[in-house]
């Protein structure tokens, strides 16, 4: 059983895309303090699932019991394969290795090491996707593409934040793979201190 790993955003995206085919999306919902992006966009991200053809659990964790209760799940679900989406962070490299490791599974990390100003440039090439969490009011809710992904790389380079937002700067809602769109509108804006979250709609 192969298993990627999955929030409906651009990284976790891409990265289904280059380990093709997957028996299964997983979504985490994890509860924190300030709420994730993608969890308030979690129907839009079942939505894309769907139209992708791809079958996906969204499980929630039990706080402070997260790493065995998944661990456990993916156990039973017979993962031999896990695929995820980071770049660059090395606890997020450590966690998944050690989460490989207690299921028995071979990990997958495509994305990992490589330029982000690159994978941006090459993920807008399969997909378009829509700013959903950002510590600059400004980056909520633009659409990026192939036509406009330059414009948002000069922005954010303007913001200081990095070219995919490895470290959380910003969060993201693929809309559109190949072609198949999920069709959106950007509703309310909420400030938690500074961070922004918009929920589509």
């Amino acid at each position: 059983m192969k298993i990627a790993f999955y929030s409906g955003g651009k990284d976790s995206v891409y990265a289904y895309l280059l380990e093709k085919p997957v028996d299964l999306l997983f979504f985490s919902i994890y509860s924190f303090p300030r709420p994730s992006p993608h969890i308030v966009n979690i129907g839009k991200a079942l939505e894309l699932a769907a139209a992708l053809g791809v079958p996906v659990i969204a499980a929630p964790l039990p706080k402070g019991r997260e790493f065995n209760y998944k661990a456990d799940l993916l156990k039973r679900l017979g993962a031999s394969v896990l695929v995820a989406g980071d770049q660059a962070v090395e606890d997020h490299l450590a966690y998944m290795k050690k989460l490989a490791d207690s299921v028995g599974a071979e990990l997958k990390e495509p994305l990992w090491g490589r330029d982000p100003r690159e994978v941006l440039m090459e993920e807008v090439k399969h997909m378009d996707f829509v700013v959903t969490g950002a510590f600059h009011r400004e980056l909520i809710c633009k659409e990026v593409n192939g036509e406009n992904v330059l414009e948002f790389l000069g922005l954010l380079e303007r913001l200081g934040v990095d070219p995919i937002g490895e470290r959380g700067e910003y969060h993201s809602q693929v809309v559109r793979v190949g072609d198949v769109r999920v069709e959106y509108r950007c509703g309310g804006v909420m400030d938690f201190g500074g961070y922004y979250i918009a929920k589509l709609l």
